[in-house]
């Protein structure tokens, strides 16, 4: 009711600012000559039919160390979202006057009330949450001008600029999307990406001699003993405020070519190796640990489940007593890590950290079920995790508020916000925490906020029936893929078809058009199976556009089928795929994977079912094949 009130208050203002201009116009169109006069009336009349910018600053929010505008603009009369100016005092040389800071487009979802304001019939995005500058909090009074997307009107203030703003939740709109079926249910360790007993099932299918099981175990255990003699030094950590040094060391493995970049942000001695993927080290040993424990056979001369275990411990409780910290001891806040030009939060901690905390929940929920921490262990390396949740929760809400990314209407729904959510999912159910469980699923939470909950997130990233990239998600250089593939560009097309992953715009390389969606729908899977666990039924769910992770897997498993695993896709070889000029000169990777778990978990669609063989051999190998979230999930 409030915004519908704020709504059509401030319209009120600007139409009677408006009748004032006019009457002034009238006035010297009557003091001219006749044809003056009618020449006068015709441009009113035209000026009649450009709608003027109204909007309304509704509120801040605060958020952890950070503050948010919250509001609507719009010009009237126009479907597309229009772009907001926020203005401030800055000082040059001594200097201070008034200039512009930053814009951001008002294009999140916007209700009934905002759409009747606007004059906008076809039910536009006119809502904006605005991250503002660190030191910008409620005493700020900001200014912030709507910029006119049809010319004739003025590029106005919108209502509640340079005024006190009141405090209000920081939380959006959603349109009613369809239930997600369950409840929430207890954890027992091991229960966040797998129970004990799938530990068991894996350990049984491990021990039958020639198994698909039995050889990735192999590759396994042959892992685990080259980790225990790697020559690094764990006991390394980070705690600086550049993010990609966390990204190399503690999230993300592969990462050989960085090392002269780690080495110098560390302190090394000479000899020894840096830490890489700390933490996805760390499920690793784990896992072949928890996997020893359930009666798994490793081949012979392979490492003991103890000497795994212990490595695996030390690496989780280094990071979380000397990593992430400030100079006082204290975990860093998002104010400490490097910011983006006009002094605002990080907006890619959600990718930098998500894509590692995960592993290090992995491994700890896998060590406690395996009686290899103590109490106090768990409280530290719980502390960490919850740190780690409010990193996460507040990068996230920054990069749904559109900072530091062009086309922000389409790069909410990347692999950078299924990593934060994930992310954050992981370490909740770690905790056993049910409302921030709920928070991360449903949002809705004033004391939890999460603005793109997995619900919101999942029926924006993966494509449904009539569905297809909003327009400020389209910012093509070339008329094809094959072009962007040869000047380096973006590309997509305007249309997508049911089960296409929205994270498929950034395909410049031929390895990206699929790999990045693969990379989301990988971490649609964790989430997926942490939900399982956890007493929810996200492979059955349906988004509001029919979409659904089964459809994902099928749309992708044509290319497979046509070009093969890790093979270029043409013409030729794909051209009866649905949107198939999308993907021409593009590999097919990360799709194998991606089939194991689609195969267990759909093993009546025979689309799916039918490359299981290909698959398994194409996952046997490559840097990932003993990743150890999805470990086992596959079928012998």
């Amino acid at each position: 009711m409030a915004i519908a009130t704020s709504a059509a208050q401030s319209g009120y203002i600007i139409t009677l600012m408006g009748l004032v201009l006019q009457n002034k116009q009238r006035k010297a169109c009557i003091l001219g000559l006749s044809w003056v006069l009618l020449t006068c009336f015709e441009a009113l009349a035209q000026k009649a039919t450009v709608g003027r910018i109204v909007g309304h600053i509704d509120g801040i929010s605060q958020d952890g160390d950070h503050y948010f505008l919250l509001g609507w603009a719009c010009q009237q009369g126009q479907s597309k979202s229009i772009n907001v100016q926020l203005f401030a005092t800055q000082k040059t040389n001594g200097v201070s006057k008034e200039g512009p800071v930053f814009a951001e487009t008002a294009n999140l979802f916007s209700e009934a009330g905002v759409g009747e304001a606007c004059r906008d019939p076809q039910d536009g995005k006119h809502r904006f949450i605005l991250a503002l500058p660190y030191g910008n909090g409620p005493q700020s009074k900001p200014l912030l001008h709507g910029i006119r997307i049809v010319d004739g009107v003025p590029n106005d203030l919108i209502a509640g600029s340079g005024q006190e703003l009141a405090a209000r939740p920081l939380d959006a709109p959603y349109p009613t999307l369809p239930n997600l079926g369950g409840t929430y249910r207890g954890l027992t360790h091991p229960g966040v990406f797998m129970t004990a007993g799938e530990l068991q099932d894996i350990a049984a299918r491990i021990n039958r001699k020639g198994s698909y099981s039995e050889q990735r175990f192999g590759l396994l255990a042959h892992r685990i003993k080259q980790d225990l003699n790697s020559g690094i030094d764990w006991d390394v950590t980070y705690s600086g405020p550049i993010p990609g040094v966390y990204e190399y060391t503690f999230s993300y493995e592969p990462q050989d070519q960085h090392d002269a970049e780690t080495r110098a942000a560390l302190t090394i001695r000479p000899g020894v190796k840096a830490p890489a993927g700390a933490a996805v080290v760390a499920s690793r040993l784990a896992l072949y640990a928890a996997l020893v424990k359930a009666r798994a056979m490793p081949p012979g001369g392979s490492p003991g489940s103890d000497e795994a275990a212990a490595l695996a411990k030390r690496i989780l409780l280094a990071w979380a007593d000397r990593g992430f910290r400030e100079a006082n001891g204290h975990f860093r806040e998002l104010a400490s890590f490097t910011r983006d030009g006009h002094g605002r939060p990080d907006s890619g901690l959600g990718i930098t950290l998500g894509r590692g905390i995960i592993y290090s929940v992995h491994a700890q929920d896998l060590l406690e079920s395996l009686g290899a921490l103590n109490a106090d262990e768990v409280r530290r390396l719980n502390a960490f995790h919850l740190a780690i949740f409010e990193l996460l929760r507040q990068s996230e809400n920054v990069l749904y508020a559109g900072v530091g990314f062009p086309y922000s209407d389409c790069s909410r729904y990347t692999n950078l916000a299924t990593n934060a959510m994930v992310g954050m999912l992981a370490t909740a159910r770690l905790l056993n925490d049910e409302s921030k469980v709920n928070a991360v699923l449903f949002g809705g939470n004033h004391a939890i906020p999460v603005l793109a909950p997995w619900t919101h997130l999942f029926d924006h990233l993966i494509y449904g029936q009539s569905d297809g990239p909003a327009p400020g998600c389209v910012n093509n250089h070339e008329p094809d893929s094959q072009s962007s593939l040869d000047h380096h560009h973006d590309y997509q097309t305007l249309r997508a078809s049911p089960g296409e992953i929205a994270d498929r715009f950034r395909n410049a390389k031929a390895g990206q058009a699929i790999g990045y969606p693969m990379f989301t729908l990988e971490r649609l899977f964790d989430a997926a199976e942490v939900m399982q666990i956890a007493g929810f039924d996200p492979y059955g769910y349906r988004g509001a556009h029919g979409q659904s992770i089964e459809m994902a897997i099928q749309y992708y498993a044509c290319f497979a089928k046509g070009a093969g695993f890790y093979k270029t896709v043409t013409r030729e070889n794909s051209g009866s795929c649905l949107n198939a000029a999308q993907y021409y000169g593009r590999l097919v990777n990360g799709v194998d994977r991606m089939l194991l778990i689609g195969v267990e978990r759909f093993s009546g669609n025979k689309t799916i079912t039918a490359l299981e063989a290909d698959a398994q051999k194409a996952a046997s190998g490559g840097a990932f094949s003993t990743d150890a979230i999805l470990f086992g999930k596959w079928r012998d």
